[in-house]
């Protein structure tokens, strides 16, 4: 799957974040959830600040979607909210939360 330089971005921050060094097929491979992410909407900052949460509170995880559903995980700022005063992690999340 080819990626954008946003998500490359979060996937540098992530392996940034961490205290040991990320092997690289690690960091394609968040590179390539962030692109998922990216792809129907969700917003690069916020995909920053889930990656920084799981590469410094949970660093044995390698799934930003997994990190997203976690009550103690940042939250999205309003200003990325969906209409409607909700606040979702993105828009694939927010799809699940609905149902």
């Amino acid at each position: 799957m080819p990626v954008s330089a946003a998500a490359q971005r979060v996937a540098s921050h992530w392996a940034d974040c961490r205290k040991h060094s990320a092997p690289p097929v690690l960091r394609q491979d968040i590179a390539e959830q962030a692109q998922s992410h990216l792809t129907h909407g969700a917003d690069e900052d916020y995909l920053r600040r889930i990656a920084w949460w799981m590469a410094t509170e949970r660093p044995s995880w390698f799934d930003l979607s997994l990190a997203m559903t976690m009550s103690d995980a940042p939250q999205p700022a309003p200003s990325t909210a969906p209409a409607g005063g909700r606040t979702h992690r993105c828009p694939c999340r927010a799809a699940l939360t609905a149902a």
